[in-house]
């Protein structure tokens, strides 16, 4: 008997499309899962979204609760050539006059010109640093408790280079270079810094090296004192006509949080306190920069409108179309959309505003905010007022300044277990199950399908067998007819 090759052969059936319509019949449940699978898809999409954007909500309200975020200044100085003036955020708003009458100066002094091959012979320099008392007919020097005197040992051979450079290196506190006026050179000495307690004299008990000493307190001649000098003096100012008095020419400790740098004098003809000449004091200024303040405000409306819009456009059905948008109903985006819009007409204890419409955010019926800027602008510009409204600490969540209580709020919605987690989870689950259910079907169809084509091969041999046999028969009756015949 001839083989079948192909099924249906036999029978004359069209197996395939009689099992392809049977298994697609199977995988009608398909249809609702993969539809299912798509809007979970979507839903999680959607609540990454809603998660960013409650993220960057929650980033908004901790940066405007954080007081170093309402601490920005503007500080102005009437004549920034004289003096300039910063500010930080402890600083009080004020305005007050400064009078420079005399800037901080490192002590110099230079010894006689001579040829740069000049030595002194041997001996010490002796470096004692101090405050000179220039005030009286003499000056007079009071040693430093803070810094011993330094012994320099000179050798015979030593020129005016090399003794600059033995000065440096003993780090006494003065600062030692070769001047060089084209012909000869000088030794000049400095102190290292500003201020009245930086100034120092040289001494020594060689006469060979008299002309690299500095001591005004003596009579001697033939040494440095005999050439011009430049005394090392404190910085000294009025604000208000307060005296105040400076080892440099920065003022940082007068007012809190106020830095002051002096560039020049001010004053004419200064002597002393007591003497003081003819003032140009300078007007000072510091206030608060409410720029940030305002940047901060918009940010925060800006970025809760966007959630609110999002939420709102999950939870609509749209007439129109008639369709409804993917949590329409859903218990926790509508509560989340509740739990917002009743925090915004909450109230914050302790400031002077205590509702954001007071100072211009005002909801609107869509639930969104909008900023009344005239509104804002008074109310940033009222002290601590606007500050207050959003950062009060009352340790009460339904009191607290706003930026507290989203900052709050945000942080419960997004942590492990809040809602915006526990809801993706569940979706996530039931996606996973959806996966589990189609791969169940398939899995159901498959065996379907191979049943269905055993049972059919089965048929179309039967079939195959039953016509052969029909054949036979036929053509036996064929022939016995023709014998009758």
């Amino acid at each position: 008997m001839a083989t079948i090759s192909s099924i249906g052969i036999g029978s004359g059936l069209d197996v395939n499309s009689i099992v392809s319509k049977l298994v697609d019949l199977e995988k009608q449940p398909l249809q609702n899962l993969t539809l299912q699978a798509t809007n979970t898809q979507n839903q999680i999409s959607a609540f990454a979204q809603v998660q960013a954007q409650f993220s960057a909500l929650t980033d908004v309200a901790t940066r405007i609760a954080d007081p170093s975020t309402w601490s920005a200044r503007n500080a102005t100085s009437s004549n920034s050539n004289a003096a300039t003036i910063t500010a930080d955020g402890t600083a009080n708003a004020t305005t007050f006059s400064l009078d420079v009458d005399q800037l901080a100066q490192q002590q110099s002094v230079s010894s006689a010109a001579m040829p740069a091959t000049t030595t002194f012979g041997a001996g010490t320099l002796t470096l004692q640093l101090g405050t000179w008392d220039t005030s009286g007919s003499s000056p007079g020097f009071t040693p430093s408790t803070a810094a011993a005197s330094m012994p320099v040992t000179v050798l015979a051979t030593d020129t005016i280079s090399d003794i600059a450079s033995k000065i440096n290196s003993a780090n006494a506190g003065v600062t030692a270079s070769v001047f060089n006026d084209g012909t000869n050179e000088r030794l000049l000495l400095t102190s290292k810094t500003t201020g009245a307690a930086s100034g120092f004299k040289v001494t020594s008990a060689d006469a060979t090296l008299a002309g690299l000493v500095f001591d005004p307190s003596s009579s001697s001649t033939g040494t440095m004192t005999d050439n011009p000098v430049q005394y090392a003096q404190d910085a000294k100012a009025r604000i208000n006509g307060l005296a105040v008095t400076s080892a440099t020419n920065t003022l940082t400790n007068s007012l809190p949080g106020v830095t002051i740098n002096l560039l020049t004098t001010t004053t004419t003809g200064y002597v002393n306190s007591t003497t003081i000449g003819v003032s140009s004091p300078l007007t000072m200024r510091i206030s608060e920069d409410v720029t940030s303040a305002v940047k901060n405000v918009n940010d925060f409306v800006t970025a809760y409108n966007t959630l609110n819009a999002n939420l709102a456009g999950l939870t609509k059905y749209d007439s129109a179309t008639k369709t409804a948008g993917l949590f329409q109903g859903d218990s926790t985006v509508v509560g989340l959309q509740n739990v917002l819009r009743s925090m915004l007409g909450s109230s914050s204890l302790g400031a002077t505003s205590q509702h954001l419409s007071d100072v211009g955010l005002e909801v609107q019926l869509d639930g969104s905010l909008s900023i009344n800027t005239a509104k804002l602008s008074t109310a940033a510009n009222n002290g601590t007022s606007l500050q207050q409204l959003f950062t009060n600490n009352n340790n009460d969540p339904a009191t607290n300044g706003f930026a507290l209580k989203f900052k709050t709020l945000g942080q419960g919605v997004l942590a492990s277990n809040g809602s915006v987690s526990n809801e993706t989870t569940a979706l996530q689950k039931a996606l996973a199950s959806n996966t589990t259910e189609q791969s169940k079907v398939n899995d159901a169809a498959t065996l379907f399908e191979t049943r269905l084509r055993a049972r059919y091969s089965a048929l179309d041999a039967q079939m195959a067998s039953l016509n052969a046999l029909s054949s036979y028969v036929s053509q036996q009756v064929a022939q016995w007819n023709k014998s009758s015949a």
